[in-house]
């Protein structure tokens, strides 16, 4: 087949043009795809849906992101508390706690893991409990 000085055959300039088409003309680029077996009107419902999906992942991960962080200054809060006064902070956190689960008994504050802290943090109120520790300063 015939080329030219840049080693392009006359097919590669005719699927450049193609491509162009496809780019710039959108009943082509839809009769094309349906030549090719793929229907055009589920690919949007498709891409839709997709787009959907991302958007909700995304929310969820900044959401995420935030309750960390709350999480991360409640705690930090919390054990400032505890330094200062921990029967206030126990007594603080507890008082919520029980609000949630009032069935279960918590034992001494101060006895607990960071990781248990910050597990029973997950089940409280945060912004509440926040703004009671620092009230209560």
């Amino acid at each position: 087949m015939d080329t030219n000085k840049k080693n392009k055959t006359i097919l590669d300039r005719l699927d450049k043009v193609e491509l162009e088409l496809l780019q710039h003309d959108t009943e082509y680029a839809k009769q094309f795809l349906m030549e090719e077996g793929i229907d055009p009107d589920k690919e949007i419902e498709f891409s839709g849906q997709f787009m959907k999906k991302i958007r909700f992942t995304a929310l969820g991960m900044s959401n995420k992101q935030r309750d960390l962080k709350l999480l991360d200054v409640a705690f930090d809060r919390l054990k400032e508390v505890l330094k200062e006064n921990s029967e206030r902070a126990s007594e603080a956190l507890i008082n919520l706690l029980h609000k949630k689960t009032p069935a279960i008994h918590y034992r001494k504050l101060e006895s607990w893991s960071d990781d248990e802290i910050r597990d029973v943090l997950s089940d409280v109120d945060l912004i509440q409990l926040i703004e009671e520790l620092k009230k209560e300063k």
